[in-house]
Formats: structure tokens, C-alpha cells, sequence
């Protein structure tokens, strides 16, 4: 009787310590990923990198959410500030480093101490400038797009220009020719009053050796300057001011009514895609002209960024470097970019088979080489305000309220305000070593 007792009890521990075990491994890991990019191409690609890794991982659920964007960067502060962050967070590339310096970002340098992630020199230089502090790596960007000068060849050919322009004189004399010619407007951009007025601008002002953080300087001065006699010489419709998005001025040169536009690798997605190239049969695309021809197109660039939040639990952190290597595996960011359906891949090694593929991102892929991050060259984490002076300034030359020099030494000085003097000149010299670097001097 007692050993049955006895028998009865082991095996009831037995079964208890199976329970509990067994218990313990169904219990999933949840990781989760926080974007603005639920229903679209970028959100399709990480639901289907989450699937591969949850087939790897039986006892891992992704759990990916999608906040709007005008939403997203005010929700991860707070996120930030109640220690409620998600696992792994999106940033657009511009708040990356306010991230970094807020103590959103965790550090992902993982392996450093033998000699750095063997990956890392892969990405652009811009882009592990954006995603990095102090040499430490914290955040990975997936994508890539920038600008650069979109022509339709047939009208060209009509007003007798044979090759699209280098220069801005050779742009305004072009654009002369045009009006003459067909009657219509020779160049688009915008300069709606928001950060894709800063944006458009950009390639202009560092163009020609300017900055935004020194806009009383005649390099920019010149810039706005140029831009504001295209549109008074009737060259740019003046509507560039009051754009909703840049997709209006894609519109513009869809229907034939400007010749030349500014605008991003997206565009063969948004507006101009295959079936649409086909239909017009005459689009090109090259960089934007320069006051010089000898300085190098030099533009910003736009992309997102994922990275490991600095609240999450550590015992996910290894699994949520996992998955965060799977988003920017060569193959993985290939697929995500492919035919540039989202934009371009951040690695220089997928340049060519990108191009196979698509030659008409042959300019973009070769600026993506030397862009430039936007919050390096505008004061980090003061980059929105910088930005906002900016298009202000951009937008009372181009209506004519004030003239360029006097609407960019206002700008300029509200922009100083924005800094300690130490932190002026830092950033200040911050951007002029970055510009340097990027046009070779």
C-alpha cells in the first residue's frame, strides 16, 4: 500500500512537471513592430518577413502595428516617456537621430567589439550617418529615395533642345525655348509650405555650396534667387507655392503642360508606371541641374529606419535582432525594392541588379552615393523647425512678399535663435564637413 502510494505520487509529480513544461513551451514570445505602413508595400514586406521568422520561430508572434503617420512620431514619445515602446519602432530617417539622442533607440552595435557588423560598410555613407552616433549603429534603414530631374524627350525635341540641361543657365535658357516654342511652362517643383518645400529645395542650395544653417550667405541666396526668376520670367507656374503633395506637379508633366520636373524614384510607382511610361514614351530622368556643372549632384534622401527600442524586455532582445537582420538581408531588401516599387535598396551592393531591372534609377542609385542626411545638415533634433523657417522663406521670395536675400537673412537669424552659440557653430561646421566631404573638396 505504501509503495503504491508512494508510485501514485511520483507519477502525479511527474505529470505536473509535463503540464507546467509543456505549458511553458506553447507560451509564445511576442515581439512587437510599430510602423506607419500597415497597408502598403513596406508593411506587406515586413507581415511577410514576420511569417518566415514565426515559421523559424514556433514559439515567436510578430505582432505588427500600423499608427497613421501624422501620429506616429508624437506617439512614440510618449511611448517613450510612460516606457511603453514597442519592441522594434519605424522612424522616418529625419527623427532618427532624435531618437538616438533622446534615448528612444537602443544600440544595436551587435558584435563591435571584433571589428564592427561585417555588413555595415555595405549602406551608404549618408545612411550610416543618419542611423549612427559616435560610431555605435541604431537603426538600419530599408529603403531609399531622392531626387533628381524628370524630362519628357519629345517635347524637347520639339523646341530644338537636344539634351537635357546641366546647368541652371542652361536649364533657364531651355525653358525659354519651351515657352516660345510650345507654349507651355518648362519646369515644376514644389514649394508647397511644408518639409517637401525644404526637401525640393535642397538639391539647389547644396548644389551650389550652401547652407542651411548659414541661408544669409550668397550660395543660398543665389539658390532662392535662381528659383524665384523662373517663375517670374513665367518659366515655373506659380501654383508651385500651393501644391498639396508632389504628386501635383507629376500630374502637370504627365499631361504635357510642363516639360521638366523635380521629383523622386517613387514616382515610377505613384504616377508614372509601366503602363503609363508606355503610353508617353518619352520620359527621362536626370540629375538636377547645378549652378556649376562641376559640382556633383547633391541632394538629400528620404527613407525609413527600424530599430530595437531602448525599453524592450532583454530577454527579446536577441530575437528582435533577429528579425531586424531579416528586414535588411540582402535578398529580403532586393525583393522589398525590386523594380523600384517602393524605392531604393540602402546597400551599395544591390546597386547593379537593380538596374537590370530598371535603368531609369540609374541616377538615383548613383546619388544615393553622396545624399545627405537632413537633420546633420539642419541642427539633429532642430531640423523640423529649421525646415519650417525654410519653406517660409522659400515661399515669401516665390509670391514676391519679400526678395530672396532679405526673406533668407530673416530666416537665418530665427534659425540661430534656435541654438546655444556653441551649438550654432557645432552644427554649423557639422554641415559644412558633411558638404564638403559629399562634393569632394
Amino acid at each position: 500500500m505504501k509503495c503504491s502510494l508512494r508510485m501514485i505520487f511520483i507519477v502525479a509529480m511527474v505529470l505536473v512537471v509535463f503540464v507546467i513544461s509543456v505549458g511553458f513551451a506553447q507560451e509564445k514570445v511576442t515581439i512587437t513592430v510599430e510602423d506607419y505602413f500597415l497597408e502598403s508595400d513596406i508593411g506587406k514586406f515586413v507581415d511577410e518577413m514576420a511569417i518566415e521568422f514565426e515559421k523559424n520561430h514556433p514559439n515567436v508572434k510578430i505582432d505588427h502595428v500600423s499608427v497613421p503617420f501624422a501620429d506616429l512620431l508624437p506617439t512614440f514619445l510618449q511611448q517613450s516617456l510612460t516606457n511603453t515602446l514597442p519592441d522594434i519602432i519605424m522612424a522616418d530617417n529625419p527623427w532618427v537621430p532624435q531618437f538616438i539622442k533622446a534615448g528612444v533607440y537602443k544600440d544595436v552595435t551587435y558584435g563591435q567589439q571584433d571589428g564592427g557588423w561585417e555588413n555595415w560598410e555595405d549602406f551608404f555613407k549618408g545612411i550610416r550617418e543618419v542611423t549612427s552616433s559616435e560610431g555605435k549603429i541604431y537603426a538600419f534603414q530599408v529603403t531609399n529615395n531622392n531626387l533628381a530631374l524628370f524630362y519628357r524627350k519629345s517635347l524637347l525635341d520639339k523646341a530644338g533642345i537636344d539634351n537635357p540641361p546641366e546647368t541652371w543657365q542652361e536649364l533657364e535658357e531651355d525653358c525659354k525655348k519651351i515657352r516660345e516654342v510650345l507654349d507651355i511652362y518648362g519646369f515644376a517643383f514644389d514649394a508647397c509650405a511644408s518639409e517637401e518645400g525644404t526637401w525640393q529645395f535642397e538639391p539647389f542650395l547644396w548644389g551650389n555650396g550652401g547652407s542651411l544653417l548659414e541661408l544669409d550667405q550668397p550660395e543660398a541666396i543665389e539658390a532662392l534667387q535662381f528659383l524665384t526668376d523662373m517663375v517670374k520670367e513665367g518659366y515655373v507656374p506659380r501654383d508651385v507655392v500651393n501644391v498639396v503633395s508632389q504628386g501635383d506637379p507629376s500630374q502637370w508633366f504627365v499631361n504635357g503642360e510642363v516639360a521638366f520636373m523635380v521629383n523622386g524614384n517613387w514616382e515610377f510607382s505613384w504616377h508614372l508606371t509601366e503602363d503609363v511610361m508606355q503610353q508617353l514614351g518619352d520620359v527621362g530622368v536626370v540629375a538636377i541641374p547645378r549652378r556649376d556643372k562641376d559640382m556633383p549632384p547633391i541632394g538629400p534622401f528620404g527613407g525609413e529606419c527600424y530599430g530595437i527600442s531602448s525599453s524592450i524586455d532583454p530577454a527579446k532582445y536577441d530575437l528582435a535582432w533577429e528579425f531586424l537582420q531579416l528586414l535588411v538581408l540582402p535578398d529580403n531588401m532586393l525583393k522589398l525594392n525590386q523594380n523600384g516599387r517602393v524605392g531604393l535598396p540602402t546597400r551599395a551592393s544591390l546597386a547593379d541588379k537593380i538596374l537590370t531591372e530598371q535603368p531609369l534609377l540609374k541616377i538615383f542609385l548613383e546619388q544615393s552615393q553622396y545624399g545627405l542626411p537632413r537633420p546633420l545638415m539642419g541642427g539633429i533634433e532642430k531640423y523640423p523647425d529649421v525646415s519650417s523657417f525654410v519653406w517660409v522663406a522659400i515661399q515669401k521670395a516665390l509670391i514676391g512678399v519679400a526678395t530672396p536675400e532679405e526673406a533668407f537673412k530673416e530666416a537665418a537669424r530665427n534659425i540661430q535663435g534656435l541654438f546655444s552659440p556653441e551649438d550654432y557653430e557645432k552644427y554649423k561646421q557639422l554641415a559644412r564637413t558633411l558638404l564638403q566631404e559629399a562634393s569632394g573638396n
